[in-house]
């Protein structure tokens, strides 16, 4: 039986940081996967600084500007699994960032499963 929890942390491309690493380990170039272990999840929701100097595009690990809509500094966006009706939970470390600039960051909030 799972217990329900919840994950907050911040992703960041820079190596400079490692504390706000997630798992202390990035991926070639500037795409970051939220999490390295297989994380049931039925929400998450996502908050781009607004300090951020360029855009965060979120998706699977081939994400790219060229293939997600751009998350401008200050924006959120929200994702809501409803697995309780037969639709599958999602998994956090399907998630990635990609940035437009090395010192951007997106912090997240999951509901696991």
């Amino acid at each position: 039986m799972h217990t329900a929890g919840i994950i907050h942390r911040r992703v960041k491309p820079s190596s400079d940081d490692l504390e706000d690493a997630v798992d202390g380990k990035f991926l070639s170039g500037k795409t970051v996967q939220f999490i390295a272990l297989p994380t049931l999840i039925k929400y998450l929701l996502l908050e781009v600084p607004s300090e951020n100097v360029g855009s965060v595009y979120v998706g699977d690990s081939a994400v790219a500007s060229n293939n997600a809509p751009a998350m401008g500094p200050g924006t959120t966006r929200e994702f809501t699994f409803r697995h309780h009706v037969k639709e599958a939970p999602g998994d956090l470390s399907d998630f990635y960032a990609n940035f437009g600039h090395s010192g951007d960051a997106v912090n997240y909030l999951a509901i696991t499963i």
